[in-house]
């Protein structure tokens, strides 16, 4: 019931976020820009069990499920490991990588050069705008259909800044075109939780998924897990 999906391959209103755990009195970290003012959040800033309860378990995200949705973990084919996750709901979908960032400062920034620079590379057009998480990306790139056909894909990427992570979300399909349905993918990022661990990471490096326990798995096998 849940399938991983290598990459390379054709890619209800949520609840409120978990309540916050009490602060330690220790100094917060400094970290990028980002509203994070109602997520997503991070592992430290909630109670782990409670935000389990009724998630999706990915390992390094915590997902909140809503009616329709269907997940699809991607696969690098190099290294084996699952690095971002596809939700899609109808006929628009969030893809979600996190990754290790400075514990002084936010990768975001620097991401939207690369994604400028990536954009430009591959013919397409690029401007930065204000979006529910700050500052984000709007991408139109020339892509192949299935069909063999050259057509315009465009998408939405917002870079979100955490405690020495980020998480990046490209909005696509029907969310890059309908503020409705923008507005219920960009509700469902708030609601993932990062779960990026206590030891070092170098800033860049993919915080691996895995599959939720009682999910059976395969690469390319069986149907992508509805909730």
């Amino acid at each position: 019931m849940f399938r991983r999906r290598r990459r390379g391959d054709e890619a209800s209103t949520p609840d409120h976020g978990p309540e916050p755990v009490e602060d330690s009195g220790a100094a917060p970290e400094t970290v990028g820009k980002s509203d994070r003012s109602s997520g997503p959040y991070d592992a430290a800033e909630v109670d782990l069990d409670d935000a389990r309860r009724g998630r999706i378990d990915l390992g390094g995200l915590l997902i909140k499920p809503v009616a329709g949705m269907k997940m699809q973990l991607q696969v690098d084919k190099r290294s084996g490991n699952a690095t971002s996750v596809v939700l899609t709901v109808d006929e628009a979908a969030v893809q979600l990588v996190a990754v290790a960032a400075p514990r002084s400062s936010g990768l975001w920034e620097q991401t939207r050069l690369q994604i400028a620079e990536d954009a430009k590379r591959r013919g397409g057009r690029h401007e930065e705008a204000p979006g529910p998480f700050g500052t984000e990306m709007r991408i139109v790139v020339p892509v192949q259909s299935p069909e063999g056909k050259q057509v315009l894909q465009p998408s939405r990427v917002s870079g979100i800044d955490g405690p020495r992570w980020m998480l990046r979300a490209t909005f696509l399909g029907k969310a890059t075109t309908d503020a409705s349905v923008f507005q219920q993918l960009a509700a469902l990022v708030r609601q993932v939780v990062v779960v990026r661990g206590s030891g070092p990471m170098p800033p860049g490096d993919v915080i691996i998924l895995k599959p939720p326990p009682d999910s059976q798995t395969g690469a390319g096998d069986g149907e992508p897990l509805q909730a």
